[in-house]
C-alpha cells in the first residue's frame, strides 16, 4: 500500500441529497505527525483541533492511529494511552481531546460523519461512550478505506458523497467484525486456517488427507473443518476443488491441452468426474466452456 502525502483534509457541506442517504461525511483526512512536531498542525480551525481546552462536536468521528502513540481523553471515557492499531470514537456532544506523544508523533486517519443511519449503527453495543478506544490492531482494509475516502474528497468525482458514505459504513462494519471475532483464540485459529489455505493452494492437484493435516495442526478434524468453513465459506475439500476448477478455467482458455490431459494434470480421478463437476459448478461442459471463450 502506497503511503499518502504528509497530510490532507477536507470539510464538506451537508447537502440535502447526502442527508437523505442516511449517512453523510462532514470531513475526512489524515495527518502524518513526525516526532517532535507541533500538534495540531496550524492549518486546522481552532474549534476543530484544540488540544489544550478540548472540544465538543455534534457528530461522530472515527480516528485510526497507524503509527506512534499518544493520548485520548473524553468526558465519559476518561484518559487512555493510544498505541499503533487503536481506533477511537468521538461521540456527538462528548467533550474530548487527543494528541500524539512528542517523542513518537503519530499517523492519524479520520472521518467525521452523521445521519439517521449513522446514529442507528453507532448504537451497536461495540461502541460505547465509556469505552471509546477500540484495540483493533493493524488492518490494511480499514486503512485502505480511510485512504480511499480521503482520495475521493480530493477528486470529488460525481457521486463521491454516496461513495464515501458507503466506505464509512464499511469501516464501521469491519471494526465491529474485528471486535467480535478477534479474540486470542480466534486469531490463533485464523493463523492455522491461513496455513491450511496455503497448504491446499500449493498442493491443489494432490490428494490431501485432511484428517492427518488437522492432526499436524494440533486440532481435531471436526474443529478444523468447522473453522475452515466459517472463515473461507467452504469446507476444505470443496475449497481444494474450487482451486482446481479455477485453474481449469485458465487452462481451457489458454492451453492446447486436451480435456483428458487437463483433468489428469489437475488431479481428477477421471475425465468423466471432472466434466460432470465442471458442468455442475459452471453450467457448461469443459468443451462447451472452451468453445465459448474461443469464439471470436
Amino acid at each position: 500500500m502506497n503511503k499518502p502525502d504528509k497530510s490532507w483534509f477536507c470539510y464538506l457541506p451537508q447537502s440535502p441529497e447526502a442527508e437523505e442517504w442516511g449517512l453523510f461525511v462532514l470531513d475526512a483526512g489524515y495527518t502524518l505527525i513526525p516526532p517532535n512536531t507541533p500538534y495540531p498542525p496550524g492549518q486546522h480551525p481552532d474549534d476543530h483541533m484544540s488540544v489544550k481546552n478540548g472540544r465538543t462536536l455534534d457528530s461522530f468521528t472515527l480516528v485510526y492511529i497507524t503509527r506512534g502513540g499518544g493520548t485520548f481523553e473524553s468526558r465519559s471515557g476518561g484518559k487512555h494511552a493510544i498505541s499503533e492499531g487503536d481506533l477511537f470514537i468521538v461521540f456527538p456532544g462528548e467533550w474530548h481531546r487527543y494528541q500524539p506523544t512528542p517523542a513518537t508523533g503519530w499517523d492519524e486517519y479520520w472521518v467525521e460523519f452523521d445521519g439517521e443511519q449513522a446514529r442507528r449503527i453507532m448504537r451497536n453495543e461495540e461502541f460505547s461512550l465509556k469505552s471509546p478506544v477500540l484495540r483493533i490492531g493493524d488492518d490494511d482494509q480499514i486503512l485502505r478505506l480511510f485512504i480511499e475516502i480521503a482520495e475521493a474528497t480530493q477528486t470529488q468525482l460525481f457521486g463521491f458523497e454516496h461513495i464515501i458514505a458507503t466506505q464509512t459504513s464499511q469501516i464501521v462494519a469491519r471494526t465491529m467484525a474485528r471486535l467480535r471475532y478477534s479474540s486470542a483464540e480466534t486469531r490463533k485459529m485464523e493463523t492455522l486456517i491461513r496455513r491450511a489455505r496455503l497448504h491446499i493452494l500449493k498442493n491443489a492437484e494432490q490428494t490431501i488427507d485432511f484428517q492427518e493435516f488437522a492432526r499436524e495442526l494440533g486440532i481435531s478434524y471436526s474443529a478444523f473443518r468447522q473453522h475452515f468453513r466459517q472463515i473461507t465459506g467452504l469446507p476444505p475439500g470443496q475449497y481444494q476443488i474450487q482451486i482446481r476448477l479455477n485453474k481449469a478455467h485458465r487452462l481451457l482458455r489458454n492451453s492446447p491441452l486436451s480435456i483428458a490431459a487437463i483433468a489428469e494434470q489437475l488431479g481428477f480421478d477421471s475425465i468423466y468426474y471432472f466434466s460432470r463437476l465442471f458442468k455442475k459448478k459452471t453450467g457448461l461442459t469443459p468443451t462447451g466452456y472452451r468453445n465459448s471463450v474461443s469464439t471470436p
